[in-house]
């Protein structure tokens, strides 16, 4: 597969977005596993696509061919897709080494079989149809979860909290 590395249903309210600006660059922080190791990693310089959902459903799709993953996407807060997508999706081209660092996809022979195959999972991730029995993996690719806020003060999670409390007190009725 063409894809090395993604992470699905990200929340941006525990990103460290930087600031706007040339250098003012921000953290994705995750973690994957390197064989049985777990490794931090900071997909802010990824390539590829992503997708913004709002509400877990999909809303748009792009690609960072010219510009990193955390640009594009810190973009989206103040741009005509600003307040209108709650979670983001990549899926991206760098692979991630050992150390954590991303080294930048080059030029490579890729065979036509290769290239549906990843078209075709990215289809299946991204839209999630009801009619395929197939559940996609990216073969070679690194899962990589979001990392939690050091700083637990967000809406997201303050919602979420609340949201639990709920539950908890309808348990006990």
């Amino acid at each position: 597969m063409l894809i090395r590395a993604f992470g699905q249903y990200w929340n941006p309210d525990i990103v460290d977005w930087g600031k706007q600006g040339p250098g003012n660059k921000g953290q994705l922080l995750g973690s994957g596993k390197w064989g049985a190791t777990k490794i931090d990693i900071d997909v802010w310089d990824q390539h590829g696509i992503y997708v913004l959902h709002d509400e877990f459903r999909c809303v748009y799709v792009g690609q960072t061919s010219g510009q990193f993953l955390g640009k594009r996407l810190r973009d989206h807060l103040t741009d005509r897709f600003a307040g209108r997508w709650d979670m983001f999706s990549w899926f991206g081209i760098d692979s991630v080494l050992a150390s954590g660092a991303l080294r930048r996809a080059g030029i490579r022979q890729v065979q036509p079989a290769e290239l549906i195959q990843t078209i075709e999972a990215l289809g299946i991730l991204i839209a999630d149809p009801p009619l395929n029995r197939k559940r996609e993996s990216l073969d070679r690719a690194i899962v990589v979860e979001q990392q939690k806020s050091p700083h637990p003060h967000t809406i997201r999670h303050y919602l979420q909290k609340l949201a639990e409390d709920v539950e908890e007190i309808k348990g006990k009725v």
